[in-house]
């Protein structure tokens, strides 16, 4: 299966399988978190499209970068360097032997649950970042492994309300990730020509249930999505033409 390989400083700190999609950020509540001050909460996603992978950034204040160019969305080759803050991502498409982690080797130097980064060597890397801005003039900053969050007792499910003919009444949300798009992995298949590929995923977390507009036009409570939306019971989402309701079971 396709990976990413987290790397700081060239060395390897974790590998994560790249299923239906991984979302990369500051925040717990991402697949792979990465808690830096030069990561977004949500900074960056990749996807499977087809048999495509497609990073995407998600507005982050940074940018993600692809071999050293700033992209908002792309394909990826395998043996593409993602760079998300100050710590790379090798898209690995072929699978392989399990990376060795440098976890147990001293990065940097420690303080309790701290780390210290050298404040000139992220100044200059944040500077190429901004265009020769540099962001935060001192750094203090964890750095965790990624984890993979608990999925919630309850689950939750979509019902179709509008626009749905050739579509169930319902769909169960029992995945930790959703995609609704026309692709062929896509838990609910948009119908058109001009319908994306992905046009949202649904992740399943500790905390309930989040939406990320990946493609198209999707409103939520008739608002323009932009990003990530926790969802709540009662939610209504318009994805290209398709009414959805978010409900909560049990």
């Amino acid at each position: 299966m396709p990976r990413l390989i987290l790397q700081f400083e060239n060395r390897v700190l974790k590998e994560c399988s790249v299923g239906l999609m991984v979302t990369i950020g500051r925040l717990p509540d991402n697949t792979l978190m990465i808690d830096n001050p030069a990561v977004s909460s949500h900074h960056a996603c990749v996807f499977r499209a087809g048999d495509d992978y497609i990073v995407e950034d998600l507005e982050s204040t940074n940018g993600t970068f692809v071999n050293e160019k700033r992209v908002t969305r792309q394909t990826l080759q395998n043996g593409d360097v993602v760079l998300v803050g100050k710590h790379t991502l090798v898209f690995d498409q072929l699978g392989g032997d399990p990376v060795v982690s440098d976890e147990a080797k001293p990065l940097m130097a420690k303080l309790g649950e701290t780390v210290f980064l050298d404040t000139e060597q992220h100044k200059a890397l944040l500077a190429k970042l901004n265009d020769g801005q540099p962001d935060e003039a001192g750094v203090l900053a964890t750095t965790r492994m990624p984890t993979v969050p608990s999925t919630p007792a309850k689950t939750a499910v979509l019902r179709v309300i509008g626009g749905g003919a050739n579509h169930r009444t319902e769909y169960n949300l029992d995945a930790h990730t959703s995609l609704i798009g026309k692709g062929d992995a896509s838990l609910i298949r948009l119908k058109g020509w001009l319908k994306p590929k992905v046009a949202v995923a649904i992740t399943r977390n500790g905390q309930g249930y989040v939406v990320t507009r990946l493609g198209g036009s999707t409103k939520i409570n008739g608002a323009p999505l932009a990003g990530r939306h926790g969802l709540k019971d009662g939610d209504v989402l318009r994805i290209s033409g398709l009414t959805l309701e978010f409900r909560m079971k049990g």
